[in-house]
């Protein structure tokens, strides 16, 4: 049986010292990408989207077939010198750094923060299979991916119009908002006993409201009518009546018809009639 060995420290910033039996190496990056080189000379890097699976991996220089070439041997010997040289000065500054910082009891200070100020979800994007995520970063002593969730604390001023489910950890702190009614809420975190900015969730799922409609029915009064007065017509005399007679023209007209001026003769009616005038058209005479 084999006897292996395998240790790995965290120095910050997302690099750790990784140390086996047979060489001594320091990977940098997060979950979702990472770069790493050892002292043999091998180089690794990989990406890959948390949660899916799916990650691409390539690894360079290392341990190669020996050749029978003595300039080959030497080049890959050197080659393996200056890379472990390198490391192992890298390694003993950020030890030598880490172990004075916190020697005079340094510590990075925690942050909480979400990656945007405001979230809205409405209705005409809204479907209940599509996740509504926020995310939230935390950096300091400890990285986003090595929090638990349970040790985060969410609050809502408005828990009736959403509520946070936690949804994974990479990078970034994620929750899944899942919309109740219309309204706003503000959402903060806290963690380590910092507590972020809040985020302003605003809902608008255009609820619809139906409206009953009351109509009232008036009874109409009857209607009271009222008759005029009777209208007295007074008849004139045609002996007494003066009408005007034009110079020409067998029309006889008032003094307030177009026709009239001051060369038309006044006749009494009657004998106006009797001479064989008859009334204007225009003013009935």
């Amino acid at each position: 049986m084999e006897l292996r060995f395998r240790k790995s420290i965290k120095i910050g910033n997302g690099a750790k010292l990784n140390i086996n039996k047979k060489s001594v190496g320091l990977s940098v990056g997060g979950k979702g990408a990472r770069y790493s080189v050892n002292s043999s000379g091998r180089r690794t890097k990989s990406v890959g989207i948390p949660g899916t699976g799916l990650s691409y991996v390539s690894t360079s220089g290392g341990r190669k077939p020996s050749s029978r070439s003595s300039h080959g041997r030497k080049a890959s010997s050197t080659s393996k010198g200056g890379c472990l040289l390198v490391i192992i000065i890298f390694c003993a500054i950020s030890v030598i750094v880490y172990g004075i910082a916190h020697l005079f009891g340094y510590r990075r200070p925690t942050k909480v923060e979400w990656t945007n100020d405001n979230y809205s979800i409405a209705l005409n994007d809204y479907n209940r299979d599509y996740s509504h995520i926020i995310y939230l970063r935390i950096t300091g002593e400890t990285d986003a991916e090595d929090v638990d969730s349970k040790d985060i604390k969410i609050e809502i001023s408005n828990p009736d119009v959403c509520q946070l489910e936690y949804d994974d950890s990479g990078a970034y702190v994620t929750y899944d908002v899942k919309p109740l009614k219309d309204g706003f809420a503000d959402v903060t975190a806290t963690y380590d006993g910092v507590t972020s900015d809040p985020i302003t969730i605003t809902v608008d799922m255009s609820e619809k409201v139906t409206t009953t409609t009351t109509t009232t029915t008036t009874t109409a009064e009857p209607e009271t009518t009222t008759e005029a007065p009777p209208v007295t017509t007074t008849t004139q005399d045609p002996a007494e009546t003066i009408v005007y007679i034009t110079a020409s023209g067998d029309k006889y007209h008032n003094k307030s018809c177009r026709y009239y001026d001051d060369t038309c003769t006044p006749m009494n009616l009657q004998d106006a009639q009797n001479a064989g005038y008859k009334p204007c058209k225009v003013c009935g005479g």
